[in-house]
C-alpha cells in the first residue's frame, strides 16, 4: 500500500513543478537569465501565444511570451531547448516607420558571436 502513496506524492511533487513558473513582466531595463528548457504554444485569454520558459540560475522558471519582435530575435539567434540566453526589455518603442508603440526587447545567446537587437 505504501507504494501507491509514494506515486502520489511523486505526481504531487511532479504538478507543484508544474505551477512553480512565473510569468515574466518586466519592466524597461529588465533583465532574465538562464537556460531554456521549453519553447511552445499555449493557448491564453488573449488566444494563442508563443512561448519560452527560461530556468535562472537561482532556481527559478519565468515563462516569456514572445511578441514579434522577440520571435524574430529568438529565429536570428537559433535558440533551442538547452541552450543558455538572457533577454533584456528595452522598453516601450515608437517605429520609425508607423509610428506605432511596441515592446522591444534585446536577445543574447551563449555562444553566439554577436548579439541580435531589434531594428524598426
Amino acid at each position: 500500500m505504501g507504494n501507491l502513496i509514494d506515486k502520489i506524492k511523486e505526481k504531487e511533487q511532479e504538478r507543484q513543478k508544474e505551477f512553480s513558473v512565473l510569468f515574466w513582466k518586466p519592466e524597461p531595463g529588465q533583465i532574465v537569465e538562464g537556460v531554456v528548457e521549453e519553447i511552445g504554444n499555449t493557448i491564453t485569454e488573449h488566444g494563442d501565444a508563443e512561448y519560452v520558459q527560461i530556468a535562472t540560475d537561482e532556481g527559478k522558471k519565468f515563462m516569456v511570451f514572445l511578441n514579434s519582435v522577440l520571435h524574430k530575435l529568438m529565429e536570428a539567434e537559433e535558440v533551442k531547448v538547452g541552450d543558455r540566453i538572457a533577454i533584456k526589455y528595452a522598453g516601450l518603442v515608437e517605429s520609425k516607420k508607423s509610428k506605432r508603440k511596441f515592446k522591444d526587447f534585446i536577445l543574447v545567446k551563449e555562444g553566439s558571436s554577436d548579439s541580435q537587437d531589434a531594428k524598426h
